[in-house]
């Protein structure tokens, strides 16, 4: 997936209407899928991860000035969502219901049929960690970040995954 350009960021600012929502519209489509999964991976109920969603990206243009990089604006992404998330769970953990449809995590119905397949294999965390970093292409270190781990903690977590999917599929070492 392309990466956010600066100028992308910079027109976030602009006193163009047209400019500002050019650039929010770059962002929110690369973005919203990841929010989504980071919030639906918490709360397990689509609405409420679209409510998430929207909040999300509000808070994001609220403070669009802050953001010089792509994963500046990745790494705010991910923590706006995974707290606005865990606020909302905390207020509605007797109202949810739980719900295993990953069918808007990705657009490739191929994936979402082998996702489903490593849910069976994994563990959460390992599931998690391949998942960010296969599908939406965090490294080590972003992953690291979001779940306060170590990069070392994240690179044994998903090489164990990778190495269970392998044991289970047959693959070579």
């Amino acid at each position: 997936m392309e990466k956010v350009s600066y100028h992308t960021l910079r027109c976030l600012c602009s006193t163009s209407e047209e400019e500002m929502n050019q650039a929010f519209n770059i962002i929110f489509n690369k973005y919203r899928y990841l929010v989504y999964y980071v919030s639906f991976d918490i709360l397990k109920n689509e609405e409420e991860a679209k409510d998430i969603v929207n909040e999300t990206f509000m808070k994001m243009y609220e403070n669009r000035r802050s953001f010089m990089s792509e994963t500046k604006l990745k790494y705010f992404l991910l923590v706006t969502a995974k707290n606005l998330s865990i606020n909302r769970y905390n207020k509605l953990k007797d109202h949810l219901t739980y719900s295993d449809d990953i069918g808007e995590k990705t657009d490739d119905e191929g994936v979402n049929i082998y996702l489903e397949k490593f849910k069976e294999v994994l563990d959460e965390e390992e599931y998690e960690y391949l998942v960010l970093h296969l599908i939406y292409g965090f490294n080590f270190r972003e992953i690291a970040n979001l779940n306060k781990l170590t990069t070392s903690q994240v690179s044994s977590k998903y090489q164990r995954g990778i190495k269970k999917l392998r044991d289970f599929y047959g693959g070579s070492h």
